[in-house]
């Protein structure tokens, strides 16, 4: 199954051949694409929701038909116009998308489909003591529950990540993501003694005079004392002209934070609507140390903020489910930190209930976008799997909006009962906005101040904008099959140089009417640093020939590739490709990450893994021997596929180093093939600063889906280990 030492001759051939890195490449197969989901979007007309039914068990429950399910908007009964059983992750194909294209889509898609997760931080509510727990919880979702393939980003209602706020599948990217998450100083500004807590605050707006006692109390001891009055030096005071001083302190605190939940809120909103841009269903695990809905003058616009959320949500299939980033929760009373000193337990009496509150706006948020609060436990145990899980099977019911009751502006609920069947639990989007009213707000919200400077002009129309939209996408798009690999090798007296490749399927170009005309495909790409910093880009037109049937490899799809190099300094960046067909107008783009370690560290480290090595000229006369290795790394079953990497800073001792390797297959994170070690012997005058490590492994027992290939290699003098992965799919 696995071969880390091949035949001395291939080695040999493989490091002499190495030289691929740096020069051109030609000919390849297909792109791994985005999957899509043949979805029903909501419009003026018709408006939909995904159901999920469950037993008491938690288990979904299958079979169930358009008659059984009781559809009502506002308390009203309303007949659906659309009823699909569906699944997720979805494995249709992008609307509009026909001919090779379509199939070559439909092909990549029935591979392994991916499952877009977001976790947004809200560090707007998160306590310092929240922090800690959370970046754990975040790593372990990294190294435990993430599968190849999982389109993943890690979001903050500040941004204090920024240009880290990225949809990937890159690990390295994560993990430099949850390095950078630090505390937000809390926003609220109340420099008033004694100290009075958002909850109080928010009951004191709301006119609740018990809530105020203590505070009264306080300012009666301070300015109206019986015996400051009676000496001369105070005056009576008037119960309720101190209840109102108290109150305009309370509904400053609630004003504060009211702005700085709707922040949230509203960051979430945008996220969600970025997150629409991917097919198929999306998961946003909403963290959070809870937060208040506020008194009666901003529990309107908190709630609207919500709904808002919910719309948005269903619009772009959406579940968000909730965590209270506590954990193991443990009441105000006892957590309290700033809480003044009340010996006389007025302030106790009047926070009862402060713990509840703090989860009210977690508890609202998940249940009307279909999710689940989870609350009062150790979260992240392994629970993100079984979210998932869940969530990837459910109902999708849409239906027409008759009559100005569920045509006009304001908010409409949505409930939905399986008839007869009051055993079973039923989670859904629970409102909507409608259509034009949203429209109208939106529009509202984007008039131009008059004191504002005038609209830029809208940017034309053209080749030159679907590339820019491309290439600010979340993710790569589908349309033409393009694929894209990124990968770095430590070039003698150059450093680090990254090799971006970006591959497009031949078979899915315009041709002509004949099927006769040369192809021209346009390719554009940039490589940005962790800061999202231009430090190199490229554009190359090139010119495909129709090429004859049966021309390809069996198995394989044929496809043109262009390489760009890049020489940079150790970092993380991200490469982002779009290729469009001239004659056909068809785009594709792609993105991917790369983290360059530094060498000058003395760290034991390896190069980027390359997969499918294969001759695509040169030799007996014809030149110096090229090497091209597989840009989309789709296999079949089958196949023998070889690999190549370099091995930096080994220990030397005499000239000579000691080295092992190890070789792992892994699917989801488990190993499926494993290698003994095996002894990793340079050459004889090989460069012992760029050790090649070299081998195959067989894919005639694995089923198809997505897999790693880790190796791993331990240098036996130094007594330190380093290790690479690198995806491919068996299809």
């Amino acid at each position: 199954m696995l071969y880390p030492n091949p035949s001395r001759k291939f080695v040999g051939r493989l490091f002499l051949l190495s030289a691929l890195l740096l020069g051109a490449l030609a000919g390849a197969s297909a792109q791994t694409a985005q999957e899509k989901e043949d979805v029903v979007r909501v419009e003026s007309e018709l408006v939909q929701t995904d159901v999920m039914v469950f037993d008491k068990s938690g288990k979904f429950v299958d079979g169930l038909t358009r008659e059984q399910f009781e559809l009502k908007i506002d308390g009203k009964p309303v007949a659906p116009a659309f009823f699909e059983r569906m699944s997720a992750p979805a494995k249709g194909v992008a609307p509009g998308t026909t001919g090779a294209a379509a199939a070559a889509n439909r092909a990549i898609a029935a591979g392994a489909p991916r499952r877009t997760i977001i976790f947004f931080i809200d560090d707007l509510h998160l306590a310092l003591d929240s922090l800690n727990p959370t970046r754990l919880a975040l790593t372990r979702f990294i190294e435990e529950e993430m599968a190849p393939g999982d389109l993943v980003a890690f979001v903050t209602a500040s941004g204090q990540l920024g240009f880290l706020q990225q949809f990937t599948d890159n690990k390295a990217v994560l993990r430099a993501a949850v390095a950078r998450l630090r505390n937000i100083p809390h926003a609220i500004q109340d420099n008033e003694i004694p100290p009075m807590s958002e909850y109080i605050a928010a009951r004191i707006s709301n006119g609740d005079r018990e809530a105020a006692g203590f505070y009264i109390t306080k300012i009666t001891e301070g300015f109206f004392s019986k015996a400051a009055v009676k000496q001369g030096g105070g005056q009576a005071y008037n119960a309720n002209a101190v209840f109102e001083m108290v109150k305009t302190r309370a509904n400053n605190i609630t004003r504060q934070a009211e702005a700085v939940t709707n922040g949230s809120l509203s960051a979430l909103e945008k996220l969600v609507q970025v997150a629409g841009q991917i097919e198929g269903r999306k998961l946003v695990f909403f963290v959070s140390d809870g937060f208040y809905l506020g008194g009666k003058g901003s529990v309107q616009s908190t709630n609207r903020r919500l709904q808002l959320v919910t719309d948005t949500a269903a619009r772009t299939g959406t579940v968000i489910y909730t965590i209270d980033a506590r954990g193991l929760f443990a009441p105000f009373n006892e957590a309290a930190g700033t809480k003044p000193r009340d010996p006389s337990g007025a302030l106790d009496r009047a926070s009862v209930g402060e713990a509840t509150a703090t989860q009210e706006g977690l508890a609202n948020l998940a249940g009307e976008t279909g999710g689940e609060f989870l609350k009062n436990q150790n979260y992240f145990d392994h629970w993100v799997s079984h979210v998932v899980d869940e969530t990837s099977n459910y109902y999708r019911i849409a239906w027409k909006p008759e009559g100005d009751e569920q045509k006009g502006g304001r908010y409409r609920n949505v409930e939905v009962a399986v008839v007869g069947r009051p055993d079973l639990t039923v989670r859904l989007h629970r409102g909507y906005v409608p259509a034009a009213a949203r429209a109208a707000e939106e529009a509202k919200e984007k008039k131009p101040d008059a004191n504002a400077a005038p609209p830029k002009p809208a940017e034309p129309k053209g080749p030159e904008a679907d590339f820019r939209a491309a290439l600010t996408a979340p993710a790569g798009r589908v349309g033409l099959p393009t694929a894209l690999s990124v990968s770095f090798v430590d070039v003698p007296s150059s450093g680090p140089v990254v090799t971006a490749s970006v591959e497009v399927a031949t078979d899915a170009l315009d041709y002509g009417a004949d099927g006769k005309q040369p192809a021209s495909v346009d390719m554009v790409g940039v490589v940005l640093n962790d800061q999202g910093k231009q430090v190199s880009n490229f554009s190359k037109r090139l010119t495909v020939a129709p090429s004859a049937p049966g021309t390809g490899a069996a198995g394989e799809q044929p496809g043109v590739i262009y390489n760009h190099k890049a020489p940079l300094a150790p970092g993380l960046y991200q490469v982002k490709a779009a290729a469009r067909d001239v004659r056909g107008g068809q785009l594709g783009s792609a993105v991917q990450w790369i983290e360059i370690p530094d060498l000058s560290k003395k760290q034991l480290s390896l190069s980027s893994l390359h997969l499918g090595g294969r001759q695509v000229g040169g030799g007996a006369g014809g030149g110096a021997p090229q090497v091209q290795f597989s840009v989309d790394r789709r296999f079949t079953r089958g196949a023998k596929v070889d690999f190549l990497g370099f091995v930096y800073n080994a220990s030397q001792t005499g000239g000579q180093v000691d080295l092992s390797v190890n070789l792992r297959v892994l699917r989801n994170n488990r190993a499926v093939v494993a290698s003994p070690a095996r002894k990793l012997a340079p050459e004889a005058g090989a460069d012992l600063a760029r050790i090649p490590v070299t081998g195959a492994i067989s894919l005639g027992q694995l089923p198809p889906g997505r897999y790693e290939l880790e190796v791993a290699v331990g240098d036996n003098l130094a007594h330190t280990k380093a290790a690479e992965r690198v995806m491919f799919e068996i299809k």
